[in-house]
């Protein structure tokens, strides 16, 4: 049996590859690079098309689909290119692994696909289909994917923000954060968020929570560490699961002023009338009918991991508290 990896050069399938690795896995990592990650067998695909693909794969692999763009903004800036890498691609995959004779396909796709309920708890089914491009990818990536049968396994797992990084050695989850934002990433097309900036906001968070006692009033987030999320990644494969979705989060919730907080030791409460004043100005430009995305920071954004805890006992053991205050 072996692992097969689509976008190995990303920061959620170079991470998965070396976890495999480490787990003593057969793994074969497919990307635009010339090289792999250290122990993987590589396959270089110049251009992310289907044909290219054609030989592949073989019989009982685990193809995990960890390729496509996860910046929001670059989603809005290149919508075709988006629907192409995160909906088309993987879509045209999975007849092709499936005729191989592969095991099962498993999509990374994001919990951005649906918009859930502002201030409830979401789960799986909870929620209406994203509207913007990015969200609406892998919302259509997921339906296109679960619409055919197909002899293999076929499953979905939507991570919420990705924080962290994982060392073979076991050296823990340190250095990046999933796009350094509150949005899930399973990348190929952009580089892997570094840790620099990483650790400027961390210094800026530590800085402001030194001089100011409050910060604007914003929504609650999800989360999940990355070496959570690649346990979740085998427990789904190893508990042999099929046209399932799953979502991924540790059960805590954040928002700007526990993240500052935490990265600076400081209590910070929240201040909503500060909040309003900074947000007034964008208010005005939407009621002309402007977008203005930064509104969306009022809106809490929860998620629940309860089926893949209750389904598959999936049990997260960092939280991002602990990783701003560098534990």
């Amino acid at each position: 049996m072996r692992w097969v990896i689509i976008g190995s050069s990303g920061y959620i399938g170079s991470a998965l590859c070396r976890y495999l690795v480490q787990r003593g896995e057969s793994v074969l990592s497919i990307s635009r690079r010339l090289a792999g990650p250290e122990g993987c067998q590589h396959l270089q695909i110049g251009q992310f098309q289907g044909p290219a693909f054609t030989q592949a794969f073989q019989a009982g692999d685990r193809v995990v689909y960890a390729a496509g763009i996860s910046s929001i903004r670059a989603c809005r800036k290149n919508p075709a290119q988006a629907e192409a890498l995160n909906c088309d691609l993987p879509v045209a995959l999975l007849p092709i692994a499936a005729a191989a004779g592969a095991e099962s396909f498993l999509y990374l796709s994001s919990v951005k696909a649906l918009s859930p309920p502002s201030g409830l708890v979401a789960g799986e089914n909870d929620g209406i289909p994203a509207l913007d491009p990015y969200g609406q990818s892998k919302w259509r990536a997921e339906q296109r994917l679960l619409s055919v049968e197909y002899p293999c396994r076929v499953n979905i797992l939507r991570p919420a923000a990705v924080y962290g990084d994982y060392q073979p050695e076991g050296g823990g989850i340190e250095g990046k954060v999933g796009k350094g934002s509150l949005e899930s990433d399973a990348q190929e097309v952009s580089p892997a968020p570094s840790s620099k900036r990483t650790f400027l906001w961390k210094r800026r968070l530590t800085r402001w929570g030194r001089l100011l006692p409050w910060l604007p009033a914003t929504g609650y987030r999800s989360f999940v560490a990355l070496e959570d999320l690649l346990s979740a990644i085998i427990l789904i494969e190893g508990g042999r699961r099929d046209r399932e979705t799953f979502i991924a989060a540790e059960p805590g919730y954040y928002n700007l002023s526990l993240i500052g907080s935490a990265a600076s030791g400081v209590c910070i409460k929240n201040s909503r009338p500060l909040g309003k004043i900074l947000l007034f100005p964008f208010k005005l430009l939407s009621l002309v009918g402007i977008k203005a995305g930064v509104l969306e920071v009022e809106r809490s954004e929860l998620y629940s991991a309860g089926r893949l805890k209750s389904l598959l006992n999936w049990q997260p053991k960092r939280r991002y508290g602990q990783f701003l205050r560098g534990l």
